[in-house]
């Protein structure tokens, strides 16, 4: 997947997500956050690893684990720097794992779907607004 390729599913997810809020069905938004985040990051690592498409199949970057992808993106300091509102909503939206895909029904409540889409998009302290400056 392109570098470009990424960037546009990323907002391709959020607006899913933004879908699936609007009809209530609030587990898979939650779960669609996190994979906005996760091709966030993937197209941050494209840019800091000047890669025109991100290596899925080698071992090494076949991973969902933001910590992991945090490290190929090298922000690791940055994640740490962070303070305030992106922090809380770092902190929020970092909590996501592929495996949300086998909760049973109402896991995820109206509550928790938008303060995940509002830590994504806060235009100010937006985790994806933070990424896109970095991608």
């Amino acid at each position: 997947m392109t570098h470009a390729e990424l960037q546009d599913l990323t907002g391709l997810r959020l607006e899913e997500a933004e879908a699936l809020y609007a009809v209530q069905k609030f587990d898979g938004c939650v779960y669609l956050c996190g994979y906005v985040v996760e091709l966030g990051l993937k197209a941050v690592v494209c840019r800091t690893l000047n890669l025109n498409q991100y290596p899925e199949s080698r071992p090494a970057f076949k991973v969902q684990d933001f910590d992991n992808l945090v490290l190929l993106a090298g922000l690791q300091s940055d994640v740490k720097a962070l303070s305030g509102a992106l922090r809380t909503n770092w902190f929020l939206v970092s909590r996501w794992n592929s495996t949300l895909r086998y909760a049973p029904r109402n896991t995820s409540g109206q509550s928790d779907a938008s303060d995940r889409l509002d830590a994504l998009k806060d235009p100010n302290d937006g985790v994806l607004t933070w990424l896109q400056t970095r991608w």
